[in-house]
C-alpha cells in the first residue's frame, strides 16, 4: 500500500500538492487495483487542470502583479473601454502605490546588507523581522500589532507585511473624506439608504427619517412627524391590532390579553406591564436559567435602563427564543401612549333614541335553560387558569426537548445521562401541573355554561369532559333526595332527567363525535340509564340490576 502511494506521489507531484494528493487518495483502497485505477482517473483530471493553469500563468494571490508590466498594453488594446479605468487596481496594488514613500529595498539594504530576496527575509529571526517591519511602517502600526500579526502568520515576513499593509490602508481610508473611502461590499452594501441613523446632533428630528420602531411596532402610537393633525383612525381596528401585537409576542391567549387591554383603558404599556406582573412566576418556568437568557436580559437592559431587572428577565423568558419579540415588547412597554383626551376637538356621536310610540310586532322566542353566565368567556372569568395551563405546557415541551438533546449527547458523554434524567423529571412535573391547570380551566368553562339541570361540555376535552360528567351526574342524583325513590312524587324529576350537551361532532376529525360516545360509555359502565337525544345525552337515573 505504501509502494502504491509512493508511486502515485512520484507520478502526480508536482504539479499537484502532496497534501491534496493524500486527501484524495485517502478515499480509495490502494490495495485494490480497480480502486487505484479510479484514483488515477481523478488525479489525471486534476493534473491536467494544474498543467493548464501553470501554462496560462495563473496567479493564486489574485493580484496579477507579475503580469502588469507585460500585459498592460495588451489589455488596453484588446479592451478599449477600460482605458478610462486603468487606475482601478486591486486593493493591494493601490496600497503599494499609495505608500511609495516607504522605500522597502533601501531599508532592507541598509539594515541587513545582502538580504534582499524573499527567501532570505523569511530566514531571519523574529526580532529582525519585527525591526524591519517597524522601520517600514513607522508610527502607523504599533510594536504589539507587528508581533501579533507575525505570530498569527506563523513567522512569515511576506504574509505579515501584506496583512499590515491592509490594516494601514483601511485605517487611512476610514479617516479620509468621502471620496477616498472604500466602497461597501458584501451584505453591507444592501443597507445603504435603509440604515437607521443614530446619534447625529444638530439635525431636525422626524424629517425624512424612518426609525426602527416605525418598522417593528407599526401598531403602537408614535409622536407625529409634523404639526398637521393626524387623521382619526378606527378605534376598533387599532384595539384589534394592539391585542394581536401583544398576544402574538407573549404567546398568551387572545381573550386574556383582550380582557386586560380593555381593563387598562386600551393602553398597550399598561397591558404589557400587567401581564408581565401576573405571569412573572409562570414565565420563569418556561426556560431554565442559562447563560444565553442572562446575556439577552443584560443586553436588553443596556438599551432600556428604565425597565426593572425582574421585568427584563420575564420578557426574555416569555418570548424565548425570539429576541426580536423581546425588543418589541420592551419598546412598547416604554412608549408613552397617545393621549386621546388631550388636544383637539373630541367628536362624541349622538344617535336618535328609538321611538316607543310605534307598535312593534314581537315574536315569541323559545325559552332556553342556558343561563346568562354561559355566554361569558371563561378566559374573562379566570384568566389565570388558561394562562397557567399554557405556561406549564410550554415549560413541559421545553424540558422534554432539553432531555432529548441531553440524551443524544449522552452517547459521547456519559455525564449527559444525568442531565437527561433531570430534565425528564422536570418535564413530568410540569406535565402534572399542566394537567391540573387544564382541569381547572375545564371546570370553570363547564360551570360558566351549565345549570342545575343541564351540563354543557362544549369546548372541553374528552378526558376532562368524562370526569366532569361523572361528578355532575352524581351531584344531580344526590340533589333529588327523596324523589329518587318516592314513586309518583319523584316521577316527574326522574322523567326530566339530567341533560348533558355533547354536540354532534361535525367539527371533529372525520365528522364523527368523540365526546358523546366517551361520556355515554363511562356513564353506562357506572350503572346509569342513558338515552341519546341527538346532540345531548339524558341521564334518567340509576339502572336496575
Amino acid at each position: 500500500m505504501d509502494d502504491a502511494f509512493a508511486k502515485l506521489e512520484a507520478d502526480y507531484c508536482p504539479p499537484l500538492d502532496p497534501a491534496l494528493l493524500s486527501a484524495i487518495v485517502s478515499d480509495y483502497d490502494l490495495s485494490d487495483a480497480n480502486s487505484v485505477q479510479n484514483a488515477r482517473e481523478t488525479l489525471d483530471q486534476l493534473k491536467e487542470s494544474a498543467v493548464v493553469e501553470e501554462a496560462a500563468g495563473f496567479d493564486p494571490s489574485g493580484t496579477g502583479a507579475h503580469e502588469d508590466g507585460k500585459n498592460s498594453e495588451q489589455r488596453a488594446e484588446s479592451c478599449p473601454e477600460t482605458g478610462t479605468s486603468q487606475t482601478r487596481e486591486t486593493d493591494l496594488t493601490s496600497v503599494s502605490n499609495g505608500m511609495s514613500s516607504l522605500d522597502l529595498d533601501d531599508m532592507v539594504g541598509e539594515e541587513s546588507g545582502s538580504v534582499g530576496n524573499p527567501e532570505e527575509l523569511e530566514q531571519l529571526d523574529e526580532d529582525t523581522k519585527v525591526k524591519l517591519l517597524q522601520d517600514l511602517f513607522g508610527d502607523k502600526v504599533t510594536n504589539f500589532s507587528i508581533r501579533h500579526t507575525l505570530r498569527k502568520c506563523n513567522g512569515r515576513w511576506q504574509a505579515s507585511m501584506e496583512e499590515l499593509l491592509n490594516h494601514v490602508y483601511f485605517e487611512e481610508a476610514e479617516d479620509s473624506d468621502g471620496s477616498g473611502k472604500i466602497a461597501t461590499k458584501g451584505i453591507d452594501a444592501f443597507a445603504g439608504d435603509g440604515t437607521v441613523r443614530r446619534g447625529r446632533k444638530g439635525k431636525p428630528k422626524g424629517k425624512n427619517m424612518k426609525g426602527l420602531d416605525d418598522r417593528k411596532a407599526t401598531s403602537l402610537p408614535t409622536s407625529p412627524a409634523s404639526h398637521s393633525p393626524a387623521p382619526v383612525g378606527n378605534r376598533w381596528k387599532t384595539a384589534s391590532e394592539d391585542i394581536e401585537f401583544v398576544a402574538s409576542r407573549t404567546r398568551i391567549a387572545t381573550p386574556t390579553v383582550s380582557s386586560v387591554y380593555y381593563e387598562k383603558g386600551a393602553s398597550v404599556p399598561k397591558t404589557i406591564g400587567t401581564l408581565l406582573k401576573a405571569t412573572m412566576e409562570e414565565s420563569k418556568a418556561i426556560v431554565t436559567d442559562d447563560e444565553a437568557v442572562l446575556n439577552s436580559a443584560r443586553e436588553l437592559g443596556y438599551e432600556f435602563p428604565g425597565i426593572a431587572p425582574d421585568y427584563l428577565a420575564a420578557i426574555i423568558r416569555l418570548t424565548h427564543p425570539s429576541t426580536t419579540a423581546a425588543h418589541e415588547l420592551a419598546v412598547a412597554l416604554t412608549t408613552k401612549p397617545k393621549d386621546v383626551n388631550g388636544g383637539g376637538i373630541q367628536l362624541l356621536p349622538h344617535y336618535a333614541p328609538p321611538s316607543l310610540d310605534e307598535e312593534v310586532a314581537w315574536e315569541p322566542v323559545a325559552k332556553t335553560t342556558r343561563s346568562a353566565a354561559a355566554v361569558r368567556s371563561p378566559a374573562l372569568d379566570d384568566p389565570a387558569a388558561s394562562s397557567r395551563a399554557s405556561a406549564y405546557a410550554s415549560a413541559r415541551a421545553t424540558a422534554y426537548a432539553q432531555a432529548s438533546a441531553a440524551h443524544r449527547k449522552a452517547r459521547s458523554n456519559r455525564l449527559m445521562g444525568g442531565v437527561a434524567a433531570y430534565y425528564g423529571q422536570v418535564g413530568r412535573e410540569y406535565a402534572a401541573l399542566s394537567s391540573e391547570a387544564t382541569a381547572a380551566a375545564a371546570d370553570d368553562l363547564a360551570s360558566s355554561q351549565s345549570s342545575s339541570a343541564q351540563l354543557d361540555l362544549h369546548g372541553v376535552d374528552v378526558l376532562n369532559a368524562v370526569r366532569i360528567a361523572q361528578n355532575k351526574v352524581e351531584e344531580w342524583w344526590d340533589g333529588l333526595g327523596e324523589s329518587r325513590v318516592n314513586g309518583r312524587l319523584g316521577a316527574e324529576d326522574r322523567q326530566m332527567g339530567y341533560r348533558i350537551i355533547v354536540g354532534l361532532g361535525r367539527h371533529s376529525e372525520g365528522g364523527k363525535g368523540k365526546l358523546g360516545p366517551a361520556v355515554s360509555k363511562v356513564l353506562r359502565e357506572g350503572g346509569w340509564k342513558v338515552e341519546n337525544a341527538g346532540a345531548a345525552i339524558v341521564v334518567k337515573g340509576k339502572a336496575r340490576r
